[in-house]
C-alpha cells in the first residue's frame, strides 16, 4: 500500500488559495490582461498548458510561507519557515533535512520503526510504500493519525516550500502542469511538447499491462516508463518527477513496515 505526502499538502495548497485571492485578485486581473511572461511560457505563448488550468496557490514563495505560517505546527518548522522568509522565501538544505529527522523521531517516538527517506537528486520522495503485515484495521488507523500528526508537526510545510523551490516555481496547483512546466524550464522537452501529451503519455504508463510476460516488477517498470517521450533516466527528469509526479518511481521504493 503507498500514499501520498502531497495528499496532506493540498489542503496546504487550498489555504494558499484563499490567501492570495484575498490580497492580489486585482493584479492577478491585471497581469492576465497585461499578458506578462514567465519564463516558462514565453517561448509557445501558453500553447504548452492551453488545455489546462495555470493558476497559482499563491503569488510568491514568501506568500506561500505566510500563508503555512497559519496553521498550527511544531516550533522547529516553525522557525525554519521564517527564517526563510529573511531568504526570499527559500528553505534552505539545512532546515529541509532538519525537518525530515524531525518527522522520523517524532514517529519513532510514537512506538513506530524509523521511516525510510527515499532521495532522487536531494528531493525526499513523498511517498512511502507501507508493509502493514501483521496489523490490524484499527492500528493502521492509528497510524495514518499519527503519521499525518508529525508531517503537520514537522516537516510537511517546510518540505513543500523546499520542493516547490526546486521543481514548481511558479506553484502551479495543477501538478500536470507543474511537471511540464519543470520539463520545459530545462529544455528537456521540445517547446512544442504540451500538458495534453504529457497526459496522455502518463495514461499509457498506468495503463500498461505485460499479460502472459514473465517480467519481474523492475523489468516492468523499466518498460513502462518508456512510455514517457523524455529520457526518464535523465538526472533532472528525475528531480522534476521526484517532486511533482512520485507515483511515477513507486515501483523503486523500499517497503516499510511500521510495527
Amino acid at each position: 500500500m503507498s500514499m501520498h505526502i502531497t495528499e496532506l499538502r493540498k489542503r496546504g495548497r487550498g489555504s494558499r488559495l484563499r490567501v492570495a485571492t484575498a490580497l492580489i485578485s486585482s493584479c492577478l486581473l491585471c497581469l492576465g490582461a497585461c499578458g506578462t511572461e514567465t519564463a516558462s511560457n514565453q517561448n509557445a505563448d501558453n500553447v504548452w498548458s492551453s488545455d489546462a488550468s495555470t493558476q497559482r496557490s499563491a503569488p510568491s514563495l514568501s506568500a506561500s510561507i505566510q500563508s503555512f505560517l497559519e496553521e498550527p505546527m511544531g516550533d522547529a518548522q516553525r522557525t525554519a519557515l521564517e527564517r526563510a522568509l529573511d531568504h526570499d522565501g527559500k528553505v534552505s538544505r539545512t532546515d529541509y533535512m532538519a525537518a525530515w529527522s524531525n518527522y522520523r523521531q517524532c514517529m519513532v517516538d510514537k512506538g513506530y520503526n524509523e521511516p525510510p527517506l527515499h532521495m532522487v537528486n536531494g528531493l525526499v520522495v513523498e511517498l512511502m510504500h507501507f508493509d502493514f503485515s501483521g496489523m490490524s484495521d484499527q492500528q493502521q488507523t492509528k497510524f495514518h493519525q499519527d503519521q499525518s500528526a508529525c508531517l503537520e508537526q514537522e516537516s510537511l510545510y517546510v518540505a513543500s516550500v523546499y520542493s516547490d523551490s526546486i521543481v514548481n516555481p511558479e506553484l502551479y496547483v495543477d501538478l500536470d502542469v507543474a511537471m511540464v512546466d519543470c520539463l520545459r524550464r530545462h529544455e528537456l522537452v521540445p517547446v512544442e511538447y504540451t500538458v495534453a501529451q504529457y497526459r496522455k503519455e502518463s495514461k499509457q504508463f498506468t495503463d500498461m499491462t505485460f499479460d502472459g510476460e514473465n517480467l519481474t516488477q523492475q523489468q516492468s517498470y523499466e518498460r513502462r516508463r518508456k512510455a514517457y517521450s523524455f529520457d526518464f533516466s535523465d538526472p533532472q527528469v528525475r528531480t522534476c518527477v521526484a517532486g511533482v509526479n512520485a507515483s511515477a518511481i513507486v515501483d523503486e521504493l523500499e517497503s516499510w513496515r511500521p510495527l
